[in-house]
């Protein structure tokens, strides 16, 4: 892993290999920090709801991050779970070319985090424009670092081969679908999908970490995960992994039904080979209807 990387000149966008390198230079920073804290007895506020929690270490993490950012690409773009977006700090020459973004959650799975367990880590994609073309996932207790560019995806350098997913009666999905915000606006829908799911494949597992569970999908230790209403922060990086180790991704507008690239919509299932997982497709399909019919 290059932990060290040069700053880099404003001049051009760097390869995405150069990116990565910089996105794991920055998680890696953060990871440090992180597994150098006492966890017991962690102060936390609550954002949205007691489901929506934040420490003063995602901020922390947060802005550990941003600066080793700035410092190797100041004329990046920042949106991170804690700070918003950030603009650039330097104007590349002639302002024209493309526009590189750091999508950053510096504690994914916060509540595991604040409980003490290790079922937490930084997310960073890293999009040129609109196609992402980076992602780094350092899960700094278990010390598992999934990152890929424009070859293959890797766990701690060793290269995720593809696999096939399963048939669902053997399938393991990580998902705590539909989730509290869907379950909260669409009762009846959120209650019978539960059903449908665990009736469906053999195991439903919910980690409490959306970017983990993308990264365990893509290593092939599980079949497919999905959610129902998630930001780019949460999963530009994991989809980006997922493509490369040879997964397949669908994703669905929600209720703007508007269409946009893929780490920038709400709702999408995530599969560890490219034969899909028809019941969480057409979960998310009915979802998607209640949701047009309710606009």
């Amino acid at each position: 892993m290059n932990t060290s990387v040069p700053p880099t000149s404003p001049a051009a966008v760097p390869s995405p290999s150069h990116l990565l390198d910089i996105a794991l230079a920055a998680a890696h920073a953060a990871a440090e920090h992180l597994r150098g804290l006492d966890r017991d007895d962690l102060a936390r506020e609550y954002k949205t709801s007691s489901h929506d929690i934040v420490t003063e270490h995602d901020r922390a993490s947060e802005e550990i991050i941003v600066s080793e950012l700035r410092r190797l690409l100041p004329t990046a773009r920042i949106v991170g779970e804690e700070g918003g977006e950030r603009p650039a700090e330097e104007t590349a020459a002639g302002d024209t070319g493309p526009v590189v973004s750091f999508f950053v959650d510096p504690i994914d799975g916060t509540s595991n985090f604040a409980a003490g367990l290790p079922l937490f880590c930084i997310s960073i994609g890293v999009a040129v424009d609109d196609e992402l073309v980076a992602g780094v996932i350092d899960a700094p207790v278990l010390h598992q670092v999934f990152a890929a560019a424009d070859g293959d995806a890797t766990l701690n350098g060793k290269v995720l081969r593809p696999r096939a997913t399963r048939a669902p009666a053997d399938a393991l999905v990580l998902s705590g679908y539909p989730g509290q915000r869907t379950g909260a606006q669409f009762p009846a829908f959120a209650a019978s999908s539960v059903r449908t799911l665990e009736d469906s494949v053999s195991a439903v597992r919910h980690l409490g970490s959306a970017a983990l569970e993308l990264a365990y999908v893509a290593a092939g230790w599980a079949d497919a995960t999905a959610l129902t209403a998630i930001n780019s922060w949460d999963v530009a990086a994991g989809f980006h992994i997922l493509r490369r180790a040879g997964g397949s991704l669908r994703t669905w507008p929600g209720t703007e039904v508007v269409r946009r690239p893929d780490h920038l919509q709400p709702a999408y299932v995530a599969c560890t080979g490219q034969e899909r997982l028809s019941v969480l497709d057409e979960l998310q399909q009915e979802l998607q209807e209640l949701r047009t019919a309710g606009r």
